[in-house]
């Protein structure tokens, strides 16, 4: 989680971290306290909320542009 995530559970840990990515909002949230994003949701324009896969969000390790 970034330095300026939210603590939203009150375990005085940051959990939540928001941002915007074109039109969206995106929440992450780290659910197990290993400050990496567990859950993504994307709110759309029109307030509609879609889950994103959190691996959507790295690149493919086999893919030979990552070289």
């Amino acid at each position: 989680m970034p330095d300026d995530a939210f603590d939203t559970d009150g375990d005085g840990t940051p959990d939540t971290a928001v941002t915007v990515d074109g039109i969206d909002l995106v929440v992450a949230i780290d659910l197990d306290g290993d400050r990496f994003a567990d859950q993504v949701l994307r709110i759309g324009p029109d307030a509609t909320v879609r889950e994103q896969a959190v691996d959507a969000w790295f690149p493919d390790h086999d893919d030979p542009g990552d070289q």
